[in-house]
């Protein structure tokens, strides 16, 4: 009986694992993680984990139901890969059992970064996993206020959260405005407003060199000689692959778990997806490791079907979101290179989508509670369709119909 091996039991890992029984895969199928909990999802763990009412309320987004993996005879262990032998494909595990098997996804995902000037304590958090969130919800309970060190995604809808329980905000943010790599710098300026009206307050360009911790909180220190004191920070400045256990196992890693297309390893019938994997990505073919709620689902799902003999390149047109505050925000595509000509059709001050082109071809959008305009104008986003960009600038003229025209 063929054996396949999971390495990472989150949402990817999950996910992966439930594609292959959908798929009839019968051989048998191991779900390793290192976490007590079942597989999940993780947006919840900066919003509705944080500002629920009541405890036995905060949270309920898992990936399956308890009995899911029993039914579909799914080994999830709650236990972490010590060694892994890609050659004689053998698995050592922390408990000491060794799990053999015939092919192996690595799902492993990733681990917060920690800042050297703000040293773990009992004060100073991180936020990745579910206890990680717990904690901060307990803290929050009699705090009056928080640093946030970060303006990212996550540090951003923390920030919202923290002001959802009436905890005074500061946002330090090392460069020059919010998601500076993310967002067209017009739209940057008016998230941060946002913020603001909600009182949060930032500081831009901020160099952190200390932190002190004393019973009451911390207090930080600022290249320019400033110190403040908070009653507890958290610590928001992004994520490192766990690409270790396979560095060691003699796969080729660097900023993740290199892949090709289908998501294979440089080892044949070893395969990595999600916030761990590195992988080719448009028509270059540069390389990229995306961390996103969608990355983690459908590139699993293309790495276990190829598992099972199928040929399927993973091409993705990223798609992320975030919710802060009574705005979704989501954004199509990447904004990594020239943008020629941007277009916003706006509703309203709460309600817009922006898009930014290049020859004639959107190759981003930016919807604010706008997400069924998102879906109208994907499928140009996704095959690269140029339009006609005065028609795209007519309100009058409904982005279906654009579509369709384009299409033709």
């Amino acid at each position: 009986m063929e054996t396949i091996l999971i390495i990472g039991a989150g949402q990817a890992g999950g996910r992966a694992a439930e594609t292959l029984r959908a798929h009839g895969f019968d051989g048998r199928v191991f779900l390793i993680g290192d976490e007590k909990n079942r597989p999940y999802e993780r947006p919840p763990l900066s919003k509705a984990v944080l500002t629920a009412a009541h405890d036995n309320e905060c949270f309920s987004a898992w990936l399956h139901s308890s009995e899911f993996y029993g039914v579909n005879k799914i080994d999830w262990l709650a236990d972490s890969v010590e060694k892994l032998d890609v050659i004689r494909r053998v698995a050592t595990l922390q408990s000491g059992l060794r799990v053999r098997f015939d092919k192996c996804l690595l799902t492993t995902g990733g681990r917060a970064r920690h800042l050297a000037s703000v040293p773990d304590s009992r004060h100073v958090f991180t936020l990745r996993t579910l206890p990680d969130a717990l904690n901060i919800r307990d803290r929050m309970t009699d705090a009056r206020s928080v640093a946030v060190i970060g303006g990212g995604f996550l540090g951003l809808e923390f920030a919202a959260s923290a002001r959802v329980r009436g905890i005074d905000v500061t946002v330090i943010e090392s460069g020059k405005r919010l998601l500076g790599r993310a967002l067209p710098s017009e739209f940057s300026e008016r998230l941060r407003v946002k913020h603001e009206q909600n009182d949060v307050k930032f500081m831009f360009d901020a160099e952190l060199v200390s932190s002190v911790e004393h019973n009451a909180g911390v207090a930080l220190t600022f290249a320019n000689h400033a110190s403040q004191h908070f009653d507890f920070v958290v610590v928001a400045v992004g994520q490192e692959p766990n690409e270790e256990l396979a560095k060691e196992s003699g796969l080729e890693t660097g900023n993740g778990i290199c892949v090709d297309t289908h998501c294979e390893s440089s080892v044949a019938g070893i395969y990595a997806a999600g916030d761990c994997a590195n992988f080719p990505f448009g028509a270059d073919e540069r390389r990229v490791r995306l961390e996103s709620w969608q990355n983690a689902q459908d590139q699993a799902i293309v790495a276990a079907r190829n598992m099972l003999g199928e040929s399927i390149e993973y091409r993705p047109t990223p798609w992320f979101w975030t919710d802060q505050y009574d705005w979704n925000l989501q954004m199509l595509g990447m904004l990594d290179g020239s943008v020629d000509h941007w277009i916003e059709r706006q509703a309203s001050e709460d309600k817009t989508l922006l898009m930014g082109l290049r020859d004639s071809v959107i190759v981003y959008a930016l919807a604010v509670n706008s997400g069924g305009d998102l879906r109208a104008i994907r499928r140009l986003v996704e095959q690269t369709v140029q339009i006609d960009a005065a028609a795209l600038a007519d309100p009058s003229v409904k982005l279906r119909q654009i579509e369709r025209n384009a299409r033709s």
